[in-house]
């Protein structure tokens, strides 16, 4: 059954945001996929896809579904029908015949060889060139043309052109070729590129005839030069194995474009090609890649965070790879109606929304480009990068093609750019990833037929959502590269994931309750009521989060936001005071501020930014430099005391510090500032404490010596932390409750207990924090991984084969390797990709064959693996506050009265933390979190005493009615032999690039899991992002690194030439408009002057004139108390400091400064209606007098003018007599955005 389509609506900030509209917003695509929730008996009903912004009374028709087949066209968004995945359909297989699933056995899961694309998806490479390396380019340009060229025109312009003109053409060429050819290397020069369409050798060019008469001569001369493309493509394909190099075929000129000679344009198009490559020497040395986060709590340089371990970039720097050819047209894929600045806006958020910086290089981008762009032309390769995003952000359902992307490139120069960039997108896994849909290219030739070749293997160790992700982008990604594959003589290669369990998902376990519910909602019917074993919160969905493309734009799951607010009981069961929970609050995140001084240093990158007033404005670079990145990094450095290239450019450091935790994960939100730039006694006063008696306002701390000792960690560097401020500030046993309470809180985040968690790099992750609410997934977070197996067809998954032994080839990414299974079950393979938990790799309960090396093995050692254990009890009614989601519970130290830590360590994380799950669970359920030490020894309890505890603890809170849960589930992940645990940690011991480390492949083994994400460490998104890089360096495996064609940007012509052609092609229509609009114009302005400007637009934002009235009381403010050695504070300080200063304001405070605003807008509205006013009078005076103008004195064609209409018109009946009308030539579809509601809340009544 087709899915039915719905109209899209985009966004400001991610597929989550509210509906912003673009006008006739073009290049949408639609979705072929058959629904796996069609009609079947027996089979549970979908769920209701996220409500469209748009009302449903408003809502247009959908169209029936049809195959997208140009990037020009478009198509409607479709919403995907899903259904919530049961346990039996594990085992279900789709049907071919009727889309319905059927049972099958282990066996039946291996699916058959996938057909090939009807169509290639990489266009076919032009054959190399079997010239001598040494053959000089005047040479071959000589010799193309005496035995090409000249041949052709002659035979095609003997009939229609005279012989003395064809000569001159030809003399007048050699001498501006010479000219050219002996300028400066710098200047080499350059037709603009024309790239030939990819078509067939019969198949005519596409054409846009322009019938106006004023400019028939021109346009015989360029049928002409048609003519003679058509015939130099026939001969060309007759030529190909002769091994040349050179684009003989320029494509037609298109409107607007300026006109080529085609003898000039094959001159420019050979001398490029010879071209040498720039050497590839640098003193840069291997920087980590960075990751955008764009969080208030995010420093200002977005990519300064270290990213997940990037794979070495091998470039193909050579000149002879040859180049692509593209059957498409520039800006194809920019919407005509769509505004420029709202064009710009929705491809800066697309970049936003993918990890990526809109306004600079990735670290990988930067490799790749540096020899083959300058720092001008940064900002157009980004507008297209930004564009691609755009694409495919707008409709993740299907994948973006390679012309699509191409058609972002606003110039044919740029077309070889588009693909590069397009390939790296791809391959790295930041479009085309998840349950997308991959369609097949537009045309088949017979050289894209399955050929019989070796079909090599890639199996993948276990199906939680790392290794699901990367079975899935692989999948993707060979269908994608099959024409490579299959021109490398073999097939796609097939995907086989092993799994030791009867389920898939791994860590993420929606396990269904025995109790079924009494009564249910229309909302909730036929979904699974489901207790959340393991990860269960989304932790946002805005900048960056994959799962926002394939939650809410692929699958459609529905999702219920958690409020933010949570109530903190003491232990005698009585609320506490707020007050006294934001003070000790604030004391907690000092510590944490002072001990973040001795964390990590982030590593430097490059960054390497375009114009962003460009940006912004959708503009492209109109600046032409003839030097690289490269050669202006190098030049520098070969100055006196000029920094290394290693040190150019370098994103400037910025520190975080903690300012608040997040009680739904237990994460540290940070900050750009100074850790522990304040001393204790005076930022103890700052944050509201009260000194004690005797103690200055100088008085500090001394932690240097905690920090010193060999088992220091950041529990025992804490401790001494609070120690001492004990001595600064009256603290009581409930300060001491409330502190470990937040200490629970992190332990909760990171699955330890703190004292196990590395000083350096407990907090490795900061800074790469989602944006969004946390939300939970309706039914089961279980549905995303049994989403990303089945759609869009299911993955080869077998089940119950637990791993043992990996034999894979050390020092080769290319021999033969072998996974062996308990059951004897053996499977060889080409490439093995390993998501085992890294619990069960430090148990070492699977063999590696030679054993793994000890750069690998040791980092295993001293990463952390830790546990969370949870209790969830189900009720037959709900006793608490329903609209409360979570709420917290201190905890009574093994000493009742004690102000010693030491004594809460073991209490602290006993059902500290409740969540109220029951609108996404389907039945009134609590669960409770076991964390620190008390997740171990969850381990070791059997469940009545659990139950009775978490019973106890209830009733001192909600009293005496609470009841007897009627069901109850513990969770034991340490116990659980495929996973050892619950998630990694920062280990005491660790090293700041372990998490690097750990994704590194060795030979032809391949690394996934959240322990390989250091950016998203211990979570389910960083999970699946280790998938698609790990697929990745799979690929990169395969077919080696991206080519690159030299020059990769073809130089524009030069300004000689383009001034000599613009004098020789001048069309005389067009000249004597011109001089008739000059003379017009000039006459009005005599008269009534210049047309009144309109006003700038001032500043009328409060804040603005606040900031700058107190940003020295700010930094002031700042410098009390500041620590010696601190330095000065920051600009970013002092912004953060402004923005405190104002939220503390009063009314009265603020009324100044408003009222300055307020004058402000009144004075700019004035200034508008004077100018409005003004304008429109002289629009008036000016239209009156242009009529005057043109009455007195009009414009009439001249004799030349109208000989060259007759001439065009005749030309025009000869080119509808050979089919050349424009027939062919592509349409346009309007295109809808698509964006979801800010919220997918399910009601439900519970019985």
């Amino acid at each position: 059954m087709g899915t039915n389509s719905r109209i899209r609506t985009g966004q400001v900030s991610g597929l989550g945001k509210g509906p912003v509209k673009g006008p006739g917003d073009s290049n949408s695509r639609r979705s072929t996929r058959s629904s796996l929730a069609a009609s079947a008996p027996g089979r549970p009903l979908p769920l209701k896809p996220l409500s469209p912004a748009v009302p449903v009374a408003d809502r247009q028709p959908a169209p029936p579904p049809a195959p997208r087949i140009d990037p020009e066209s478009s198509s409607e968004d479709i919403a995907p029908e899903i259904i919530v995945w049961t346990e039996e359909m594990d085992a279900m297989s789709l049907d071919s015949s009727d889309g319905s699933l059927t049972p099958v056995t282990d066996d039946a899961l291996t699916p058959p060889p996938p057909t090939p694309p009807t169509l290639p998806l990489l266009n076919e490479p032009a054959p190399e060139s079997d010239q001598e390396p040494d053959q000089e380019p005047d040479q071959e340009l000589g010799q193309e043309l005496d035995q090409e060229l000249d041949q052709e025109l002659d035979q095609e312009l003997d009939q229609e052109l005279d012989q003395e003109l064809d000569q001159e053409l030809d003399q007048e060429l050699d001498q501006e070729l010479d000219q050219e050819l002996d300028q400066e290397p710098d200047q080499e020069p350059g037709q603009e590129p024309v790239q030939e369409p990819d078509q067939e050798p019969d198949q005519k060019p596409d054409r846009e005839l322009d019938r106006d008469p004023d400019q028939a001569e021109q346009k015989l001369g360029q049928h002409l030069d048609q003519r003679l493309d058509h015939d130099l493509n026939a001969d060309r394909d007759q030529n190909l194995d002769q091994g040349r190099q050179q684009d003989l075929n320029p494509k037609p000129k298109q409107e607007h474009e300026e006109d080529h000679d085609p003898k000039q344009a094959f001159l420019s198009v050979s001398s490029l090609s010879a071209v040498s490559a720039v050497s590839d020497q640098s003193e840069l040395s291997p920087l980590a890649s960075p990751s955008l986060s764009s969080k208030a709590t995010t420093p200002m340089d977005i990519d300064s965070s270290k990213d997940v371990y990037v794979p070495v970039v091998r470039l193909t720097q050579s000149a002879d790879t040859p180049r692509r050819r593209y059957d498409v047209r520039p800006k194809v894929s920019v919407p005509p109606d769509l505004p420029l600045a709202e064009y710009a806006m929705q491809c800066i958020t697309a970049a936003e929304s993918s990890r990526l910086n809109p306004y600079s290089l990735h670290q990988e981008e930067y490799l790749i480009l540096r020899d083959h762009i300058s720092h001008a032309q940064v900002t157009t390769y980004l507008n297209i990068r930004n564009g691609i995003l755009r694409l495919w952000i707008r409709n993740p359902q299907i994948a973006v093609t390679r012309e699509e992307a191409v058609g972002c490139a606003k110039d044919v120069r740029w077309f070889d750019v588009a693909n590069v960039c397009f390939d790296w997108l791809v391959r790295r896994g930041y479009i085309n990833f998840g349950c997308v849909e991959i369609r097949s290219s537009r045309k088949q030739t017979q050289k894209d037929q399955p050929v019989d070749g070796k079909r090599k293997t890639v199996v993948v160790i276990g199906a939680g959502m790392a290794g699901l992700g990367c079975a899935r982008q692989l999948e993707a990604l060979f269908m994608q590269y099959a024409k490579k594959f299959r021109e490398m003589g073999g097939q796609p290669p097939r995907v086989i994931v092993l799994e030791g369990r009867n389920r898939i998902g791994g860590r993420v376990y929606s396990r269904a309750f025995t109790t079924k519910p009494g009564r249910t909602t229309d909302s909730f019917q036929g979904k699974r009521c489901t207790a959340e074993m393991g990860g269960m919160i989304i932790t946002g969905f805005d900048r960056g989060n994959p799962l926002n493309i394939i939650v809410r734009g692929q699958l459609g799951l529905p999702y219920r936001p958690l409020r933010p607010d949570t109530t903190l009981y003491d232990s005698n069961g009585k609320p506490v005071d707020l007050e006294r929970d934001q003070l000790v609050e604030k004391l907690y995140n000092d510590c944490l501020d002072r001990v973040s001084e001795y964390k990590f240093k982030q590593p430097t990158s490059k960054l390497i930014e375009g114009n962003r007033d460009l940006i912004d404005e959708g503009k492209d670079s109109s600046s032409e430099t003839h030097k690289t990145i490269r050669q202006i990094e190098e030049t520098t450095a070969a100055q006196p005391h000029a920094p290394p290239v290693s040190e150019q450019n370098i994103a400037p450091q910025v520190n975080l510090v903690p300012v608040s935790s997040d009680r739904a994960t237990g994460r540290i939100h940070t900050e750009p500032g100074t850790p522990g730039a304040l001393r204790a006694a005076h930022k103890a006063k700052v944050m509201g404490w009260k000194i004690k008696q005797g103690i200055s306002d100088e008085a500090d701390l001394d932690i240097e010596s905690a920090t010193k000792e060999p088992s220091a960690t950041l529990g025992s560097v804490t401790d001494h932390v609070i120690a001492q401020y004990k001595d600064i500030i009256d603290l009581n046993e409930q300060d001491y409750r409330l502190m470990n309470w937040h200490i629970a809180n992190l332990e909760y985040s990171n699955a330890t207990n703190y004292s196990q968690l590395s000083l350096q790099g407990w907090d490795i992750d900061a800074g790469n924090e989602w944006e969004g609410s946390h939300t939970m997934v309706v039914g089961g977070y279980q549905s995303v991984p049994r989403g990303i197996m089945h759609v869009p067809t299911p993955l080869n998954v077998r089940q119950k084969s637990s791993v043992s032994k990996i034999t894979y080839a050390h020092g080769s990414q290319t021999g033969p390797a072998t996974v062996e299974c308990e059951d004897g079950y053996k499977i060889d393979a080409d490439y093995v990709v390993n998501s085992i938990p890294l619990g069960v790799l430090k148990h070492r309960s699977v063999k590696f064959e030679p054993p793994l090396p000890s750069w690998k093995s040791d980092a295993i050692e001293r990463l952390g693996f830790g546990v969370l254990n949870k209790v969830i009890l189900v009720y037959k009614e709900p006793f608490w506050e329903d609209d409360r989601d979570i709420f917290g519970v201190l905890r009574n130290p093994s000493n009742r009265r004690s102000l010693d830590q030491k004594d809460y360590t073991s209490q602290r994380g006993r059902f500290f933390q409740w969540f109220n799950v029951s609108k996404t669970s389907g039945l009134p359920v609590l669960l409770a979190l076991m964390a620190g030490d008390a997740g171990y020894d969850t381990e070791q309890t059997c469940n009545d005493d659990l139950v009775t505890e978490a019973t106890a603890i209830l009733r001192s809170v909600f009293g005496s009615k609470v009841p007897e849960p009627v069901e109850t589930v513990v969770t034991r992940w340490a116990s659980d032999k495929f996973a050892r645990g619950s998630y990694s940690s920062a280990g005491p011991k660790m090293k700041a690039d372990d998490y690097d480390t750990m994704a590194r492949p060795v030979g032809n083994l391949f690394f996934a899991g959240e322990h390989t994400c250091g950016t998203h460490p211990a979570t389910v998104h960083g999970a699946y992002i280790s998938g698609l890089r790990a697929a990745s360096d799979v690929l990169d495996a395969m077919l080696g690194p991206i080519d690159i064609p030299t020059p990769l940007i073809i130089p524009k012509e030069t300004s000689l030439s383009l001034k000599r052609k613009a004098a020789e092609n001048r069309d005389p229509t067009q000249a004597r408009l011109e001089a008739y609009e000059i003379e017009l114009w000039d006459h009005i302005i005599a008269q009534i002057g210049l047309r009144p400007i309109i006003p700038t637009k001032p500043a009328m934002n409060a804040y603005i004139f606040y900031s700058k009235t107190h940003y020295e009381d700010a930094r002031k403010k700042l410098e009390e108390g500041r620590r010696a050695g601190k330095g000065k504070a920051s600009a970013n300080e002092v912004r953060v400091m402004s923005a405190k200063m104002w939220r503390d304001t009063s009314p009265e405070q603020r009324k100044p400064f408003v009222d300055q605003a307020e004058e402000q807008k009144r004075l700019y509205t004035e200034a508008m209606a004077r100018f409005k006013e003004q304008a429109a009078d002289w629009d008036k005076k000016a239209t009156e007098l242009k009529a005057a103008y043109e009455k007195e004195h009009p414009c009439v064609p001249t004799t030349e003018e109208l000989a060259a209409a007759a001439v065009m018109l005749a030309e025009a009946a000869v080119a509808a007599t050979a089919g050349l009308d424009g027939n062919n030539r592509r349409t346009r579809k309007r295109v809808e955005s698509y964006a979801e509601t800010e919220a997918s809340d399910v009601e439900m009544t519970l019985s």
